[in-house]
């Protein structure tokens, strides 16, 4: 596929341009200190031990999507075998803000926002497209006693923030959203899921009836790394055709840089059923997450 290089190429600055964006958001957030040594003798060790178990801990709650802690997701993926000619590039730049909030001393209120970049060739005959896709907007209420089951539900809202009628369903959207996970030890399992209905738009596009789910397992280590497996699976009720995509191992390390924790991680990115000239085999996904832990009172 000769045209793939150059199809990345073009592609790669939009992922440095999101970091560099984003990444500097960490000078404005605080994470726990490591307190002040009395004794060098015997604290020597000890700020090192409860900075990897807090890295741990941290590590862990980003495969929680209900945790009550401020992430940035940007993720980076990248599909081939596209188009009628099996030779179309897609490069996708999500970035994914989670702001979590207490709205009483029983239910924690969280944001989880989308907002997708696009670049992509051959897709649609010999032509190339560049600019944002649709975004999405889910709120979950949670319950903030809980125990080893987690879980909250809320209204999502899809946006017709595309720049290009390739690029976008020009529908807006509503339905429910809902996320079931148990926590047990060091690992997550779970589902998230939801549905939406447009409910206004353009007439020239089609209308939108579609269910999403994505079950994920993951495992984190005292050391911060994450080995996880996940697949995002839509069903188009209006087509009547699904979309299904796995990551059959994930790895991700959270590891700071200077005061910003940040977690970076990888997956192969393997389709099992797509549309036609949508991606076929797999593909490749990156994904860099600056976090911001809520402060404790």
């Amino acid at each position: 596929m000769p045209r793939i290089p150059m199809a990345i190429t073009k592609a790669v600055p939009f992922a440095m341009a999101a970091f560099l964006l984003l990444a500097p958001l960490g000078l404005t957030a605080q994470v726990p200190g490591s307190g002040t040594s009395k004794a060098a003798d015997t604290v020597s060790q000890a700020p090192v031990a409860a900075e990897t178990n807090d890295s741990a801990e941290i590590a862990q709650k980003l495969t929680n999507p209900l945790a009550a802690m401020i992430s940035v997701p940007i993720q980076n993926w990248f599909d081939f075998n596209l188009g009628p000619r099996k030779d179309g590039f897609r490069y996708t730049m999500e970035a994914q803000p989670v702001y979590p909030v207490q709205i009483s001393k029983d239910w924690n209120l969280l944001s989880r926002t989308t907002i997708p970049v696009v670049y992509q060739q051959n897709v649609y005959g010999r032509t190339t497209q560049t600019g944002l896709s649709d975004s999405t907007e889910s709120l979950f209420l949670s319950p903030v006693h809980t125990k080893s089951i987690i879980w909250g539900a809320g209204p999502i809202f899809l946006i017709p923030t595309g720049t290009n009628g390739l690029l976008s369903t020009r529908k807006f959207a509503i339905g429910p959203t809902a996320v079931a996970l148990k926590h047990k030890g060091h690992t997550n399992v779970g589902l998230l899921a939801s549905h939406v209905w447009s409910v206004a738009g353009s007439d020239s596009h089609p209308d939108v009836s579609e269910t999403y789910a994505q079950p994920f397992v993951a495992y984190t280590t005292t050391k911060a790394w994450t080995y996880a497996a996940t697949s995002y699976d839509t069903y188009n009720w209006i087509a009547g055709r699904w979309t299904a995509i796995v990551n059959p191992i994930r790895v991700s390390k959270l590891m700071k840089l200077r005061q910003q924790r940040l977690s970076i991680g990888g997956a192969l990115r393997c389709t099992v059923t797509s549309p036609q000239y949508q991606p076929k085999g797999c593909g490749l996904e990156f994904t860099v997450t600056p976090v911001y832990p809520a402060k404790r009172e």
